[in-house]
């Protein structure tokens, strides 16, 4: 019981483990306040809005957890998760992104600017009811533009 039957490979012969996919940090935009529950719920529709952009089945969004929205391009190269965190909201890229997936990740991630802007500084809500408070007025969304390869249209 619990013996294992065979010796294990010395560590001079065996190949590395493939480790764990390592994302790329895309950017990050700092929060004051984030109300996670809503804001999946907007950022999630946008995502489902978006799937056939620019042709019927581009993308694949699907809500992973409670506070991760995921976003798989049609060629399977890459995808990018949004996690809605307690400080804020990061985007990661998973995998080697193709070209056709670079630009129209940069799309995307354009529009997810835009919903992201429109809810932290439009409307009439006073700042405590908002979904989402940035740290800094202003540069966050813009500092995270200006990471993506293409830019907006």
């Amino acid at each position: 019981f619990g013996k294992k039957e065979q010796d294990e490979p010395s560590s001079s012969t065996t190949q590395p483990q493939a480790a764990a996919p390592i994302p790329t940090r895309l950017f990050n935009i700092p929060a004051k306040s984030i109300k996670p529950g809503g804001m999946r719920v907007v950022l999630g529709f946008s995502l489902i809005g978006m799937q056939n952009t620019p042709d019927q089945g581009s993308w694949k969004a699907n809500q992973s957890s409670d506070t991760v929205l995921d976003m798989v391009f049609r060629d399977n190269s890459a995808m990018f998760s949004i996690t809605l965190g307690e400080d804020g909201i990061s985007v990661d890229r998973y995998g080697t992104p193709s070209l056709p997936y670079l630009l129209q990740e940069s799309v995307i991630l354009h529009s997810v600017l835009d919903e992201i802007d429109s809810i932290a500084n439009e409307g009439d809500a006073e700042a405590q009811d908002r979904l989402l408070q940035l740290e800094e007025e202003g540069d966050a969304i813009e500092e995270a533009r200006s990471t993506l390869p293409a830019r907006r249209a």
